[in-house]
Parts: C-alpha cells; sequence; structure tokens
C-alpha cells in the first residue's frame, strides 16, 4: 500500500495486540515514516489503537525532522570538503530520499560521503579537522558532526574475494567522475546517478547481508531506483553485474521486491530466483534494520578483534553455500585488513 501497488489490507489487524506488533515490525525494518501515511488513511475506516496511531504519527514527525537537519549537514560538508579541494558525492541518504513519493519519510541513518583523492590524504585531511574513530579498508569514521554518524569513503565499498574485489574498484574508479560531478541543485550537493545506485546499491544489500544482516528500508531503495532506469540504464547495469558477476544475488533481489513490493517483471534486472529469493527474505526478516534484532550479531562489551572475527566468521558460515566465494575468503581478508591497518598505522584512534 505504501508503495501503491495495492488499495487494502488482505486483513486489517484485529486487536490491540496485532497492531502493536505490526508497529514493532514497520519500527524493526525503519519503514515507520513512509509507512504513516497509509496508517493515517486508515484511521479514518478502521479502529486503530490511539497508542499506535500517536505513536506512529510521532514518529514520522521525528523522522521528518530529522532529515531537514541531515539535509543541512550534508550541505555544510559537502561545502567544507569543496573548499578545501577535495570532490565528494552523498551516498544512499539523500540522493536516495529524492526516488521516495515524499522524500522527508524516508527514514535516515548516518551520513556517508565519498570523498575524491588518495586515501592517505583524505585521512591526514580527515584526522586534521576533527577525531577519527576507526579506518578501514572503504571508510573512516570521524567526529565531524556532533551526535550525527559520519563515514568518510575512500571507495564506496568492497569484497572480500581479492578478484571480485579488483573488478569492482576498477568499475568504481570508471565511474567515479561522474558521481563527483553530479550536482543536484535541489539538493546543494553531488549524488550518484540512478545508473549507478542500481549497482552500488545492490553491492550495499550483499555486503550487509554478509556482514550483519539488512532490513527492508534498504531494499525499498533499490525498489526506487529500479523503478526510475530507463531501458537503457537497464540494458547497462545488467551488462555491469554480468562484469562484476553479481547476477545470482540479483536474481535473489528480484525475487524479494517481487514478493514483498509487487515489483513490476518489466523493471527486474534479471529473472528473480525464488529459492535464493526465500532465503534472503528469511534472513532480512530475521535481521531488521542492519541486523539490529539478529541474536547472531549479540557480542559482549568491549569485544576484542579475536572474538568479534570468530563470531563474525562463525556468523558467515550460514551463507557459504550461498555465497561461497566471499565466505571462504572473509577469513583471509580480515586478517590482511589488520595487518594493513597496523602497517599504516590506522589502528591508532584519535587525530
Amino acid at each position: 500500500m505504501a508503495v501503491g501497488r495495492r488499495d487494502s489490507l488482505s486483513e486489517p489487524p484485529a486487536s490491540r495486540e496485532e497492531w502493536e506488533d505490526l508497529l514493532k515490525v514497520t519500527g524493526k525494518h525503519n519503514l515507520l515514516g513512509v509507512t504513516f501515511p497509509v496508517i493515517d488513511v486508515l484511521h479514518d475506516t478502521l479502529e486503530i489503537p490511539l497508542s499506535v496511531y500517536s505513536r506512529w504519527a510521532m514518529m514520522a514527525e521525528k523522522i521528518a525532522k530529522r532529515n531537514e537537519a541531515q539535509m543541512k549537514m550534508c550541505r555544510s560538508l559537502y561545502d567544507k570538503f569543496l573548499s578545501d579541494g577535495f570532490r565528494s558525492c552523498l551516498l544512499k541518504g539523500q540522493g536516495a530520499a529524492l526516488r521516495y513519493p515524499d522524500p522527508t519519510l524516508r527514514q535516515c541513518g548516518d551520513i556517508d560521503i565519498w570523498l575524491e583523492g588518495d586515501r592517505q590524504a583524505i585521512v591526514d585531511y580527515i584526522r586534521s579537522l576533527c577525531p577519527v574513530k576507526k579506518i578501514v579498508y572503504h571508510h573512516l569514521d570521524a567526529d565531524l558532526i556532533p551526535k550525527m554518524g559520519v563515514e568518510v569513503h575512500f571507495t564506496p565499498s568492497w569484497m572480500n574475494a581479492p578478484g571480485a574485489n579488483r573488478r569492482l574498484q576498477r568499475w568504481f574508479s570508471a565511474n567515479a567522475g561522474e558521481q563527483f560531478s553530479g550536482f543536484n541543485p535541489r539538493l546543494g550537493f553531488c549524488v550518484p546517478t540512478t545508473r549507478f545506485d542500481a549497482v552500488y546499491m545492490l553491492i550495499h544489500i550483499y555486503r550487509h547481508v554478509l556482514e550483519e544482516g539488512v532490513g527492508l528500508r534498504q531494499l525499498l531503495d533499490y525498489y526506487y531506483v529500479l523503478g526510475q532506469l530507463t531501458d537503457a540504464d537497464r540494458e547497462k547495469v545488467r551488462e555491469d553485474l554480468k562484469f562484476l558477476k553479481m547476477q545470482g544475488f540479483a536474481a535473489s533481489v528480484m525475487w524479494v521486491l517481487g514478493e514483498v513490493f509487487q515489483l513490476d517483471s518489466r523493471n527486474m534486472l534479471v529473472a528473480p530466483d525464488a529459492s535464493e529469493g526465500s532465503f534472503l527474505l528469511e534472513e532480512i526478516l530475521r535481521s531488521g534494520n542492519f541486523g539490529r534484532y539478529d541474536p547472531r550479531n549479540a557480542h559482549a562489551k568491549g569485544e576484542g578483534l579475536v572474538a568479534h572475527g570468530k563470531r563474525k566468521f562463525g556468523r558467515g558460515l550460514r551463507y557459504f553455500m550461498h555465497y561461497p566465494s566471499e565466505v571462504f575468503w572473509m577469513p583471509f581478508h580480515m586478517i590482511w585488513l589488520y595487518f594493513w591497518r597496523r602497517k599504516h598505522n590506522y589502528l591508532y584512534k584519535g587525530r
């Protein structure tokens, strides 16, 4: 109903408990904002408990205010980096929201900004501005904005398998210029093209499935991307996915989008795979947004590197039959990453 694919609920909640459960599940997947207009309409014909309706409404209002504040922060970061000689591009976030019927109701997360330039030059620059909390292969976490997480990307993403990562980084390099020059006057900063996001957001979903879990909000972002591709762009994206060897995962995502959001088959990039798709949907429903509700991610506060690696790989083994190459290379990548960070002094926190 929220994406306009149907006009009514097949079976409205019959009790307060069922309405509470609907509120809980929708919140688990960061979809409270985009679904509130539906609840607002249903409120005229169904007996929605006041406590449920009011909480839904308050959350939608908070989401809209947070989006407004984050928009200003994104403009400020973009202008600051540009004035200091770094072109940048905002990944996901506000660019993804533009494709929604009401961008203010997409529940935003941290700010992800991709900077153009040498990795070490970017690290040195950010360290000159504020404390840096963590540096990994593709991004660093920095306290650039109080009470707002900011990830500064050297590259949008990565793969564990060396060959797959080389292909992915070549693809990012080949497409970087267009993203850093794609200034959106409505937003006041650069955002990726829809064709770029049709590849990048699929990779982003893939990484989150493997690393910690992913919720339906990320799938909804992708639903709106696919709906805005031109026929020519869709063909080019298919070529890119073939180059990156991502058709298999794309097929499972197409099935999920068809099952949950009733994505039109004309907008699908590849034929859906029901077997892999049903497995993926089970993982999505178990995990919730960024895996926050997945018991497999539970860990003690202050978890050490070894314990973190064991837990992460133990969780990843569940996916070996589905994504064998990435799971096989996972422990090797973690070991390599530790020594790479140590070599470049990236284990050190602070300025």
